[in-house]
């Protein structure tokens, strides 16, 4: 056999060689990369959370740049907000952002947008399979306004929040209550339950429970500073009845039944709930002693969460004295004198001059005009206590004693979710 035949062999066998080496690299490669590709399709992919808003009071926008905007008016069943799509509420009005497991059935969050406040979604994501160790994830740009975001306790998978705002970043990485307050110079960011990452200019500040951050334009966070002061505890039952004290039950009518009051499970929280199916009048409520001296507070803003899913008496009876759900708050005024401030809340009826009144006609002034909530719908209220008294032409508390939340009427059905009486305390200015 010539040397050139020889040559043309050993170049065949080479050429097996790298053929079968090359094939057995690439089955090596797809081995490998399978399983691998697998897993992480397994754990990155997604799927979107369900997320509802609704009108508070006003009209709530939701506004996508690829569509015309749609319209939420109180009442109304909550309408999808996709990623990418911006919540915003105008001067008067407030809303609701309830963000749900992919299922729809667990809350996992709730956003309450004050007044001329806009909120841009930017992602909000739960993983496609169990499998996946990732958790839920909900993305949003505070761009200006108040805003109030609440997150549920943790069930299979915790919900990891992000919260931007013009001035900085703040990552809730546990269950609790926040507070968001965007302006043209500043973000100030609250967290009066649970805990946060607060991030400005590469600089990280942690908030604990009841502390303050403030982030200024082109500023790292400043921090931790005191926040408002709640005079409650307790607020939102997750003690269950610790600070409360619970009321008995008051029946007019001898043959006729009490109802039921009870701490149980609403929208993913514990929350207070109260039923009674009967005639004639009947009222129970819960009781917390506070015994704060108020003098030097500059604002009281007293906020609840709360739905009425249902009522037989029309607004609050002929009266105005029976409203499903009643806050009435007793404090000594400026010279001592015993006072008491209340608030009554209705769901359906309508006030007209024939009809239920507007106002508790049998209770002693102030008289403040009662607060219709959609029917069924979870509803918030916030309204700072001092300016309201003095609207109505009185003196500023100087003691808070104690608030009581009622529910009355004939047949009713209400839950509420949490209360607080946040105390701002009044700036003191430095000698020159």
């Amino acid at each position: 056999m010539s040397s050139i035949s020889e040559a043309r062999i050993h170049k065949r066998e080479q050429l097996a060689w790298l053929v079968l080496l090359g094939g057995f690299a690439v089955f090596l490669s797809i081995a490998i990369a399978t399983p691998l590709l697998i897993r992480a399709y397994l754990q990155n992919s997604t799927r979107p959370l369900l997320l509802l808003a609704q009108s508070n009071q006003g009209i709530l926008s939701i506004d996508n740049v690829n569509s015309l905007p749609r319209a939420a008016l109180p009442g109304e069943a909550g309408q999808a907000v996709s990623q990418r799509e911006t919540v915003l509420t105008d001067a008067t009005a407030s809303g609701l952002l309830l963000v749900y497991a992919a299922e729809g059935e667990e809350v996992l969050a709730r956003l309450q947008l004050y007044s001329a406040t806009a909120v841009y979604i930017s992602a909000a994501t739960t993983p496609r399979f169990r499998l996946s160790k990732r958790p839920q994830e909900l993305t949003a740009d505070l761009l200006n306004g108040r805003l109030r975001v609440v997150v549920a306790e943790e069930r299979e998978r915790p919900l990891l929040v992000t919260i931007n705002t013009p001035h900085g970043t703040a990552v809730l990485r546990q269950p609790g209550e926040y507070s968001f307050l965007v302006t043209a110079e500043t973000t100030q960011v609250t967290v009066q339950e649970g805990s946060a990452d607060v991030r400005g200019q590469n600089r990280l500040l942690t908030l604990e429970a009841i502390q303050r951050a403030e982030i200024a334009a082109d500023a790292p966070p400043v921090g931790p500073l005191s926040p408002e002061r709640n005079l409650l505890h307790n607020g939102s039952f997750n003690e269950l009845w610790a600070r409360w004290t619970r009321l008995s039950w008051n029946v007019e009518r001898a043959d006729q039944p009490a109802g039921e009051i009870e701490i149980v499970e609403v929208l993913g929280e514990n929350g207070l709930r109260v039923t009674r199916n009967g005639e004639g009048h009947a009222d129970v409520g819960v009781r917390q002693v506070i015994n704060q001296d108020v003098a030097d507070v500059e604002s009281l803003l007293l906020e609840i969460d709360f739905r009425i899913v249902s009522q037989s008496l029309g607004v609050c009876g002929m009266v105005g004295s029976e409203c499903p759900l009643i806050l009435r708050i007793e404090y000594d005024d400026q010279n001592g004198n015993p006072q008491v401030w209340q608030q009554g809340f209705y769901a359906s009826g309508a006030i007209t001059p024939d009809g239920p009144p507007d106002v508790c006609v049998s209770c002693p002034p102030p008289r403040f005009p009662h607060v219709q909530a959609p029917p069924g719908q979870l509803f918030f209220y916030r309204a700072d206590l001092i300016a309201e008294l003095q609207r109505m032409g009185f003196g500023a508390p100087r003691r808070i004693k104690s608030i009581s939340v009622i529910a009355s009427g004939h047949s009713f059905a209400v839950d509420i979710l949490d209360i607080a009486l946040l105390a701002s305390e009044r700036a003191v200015m430095s000698a020159p």
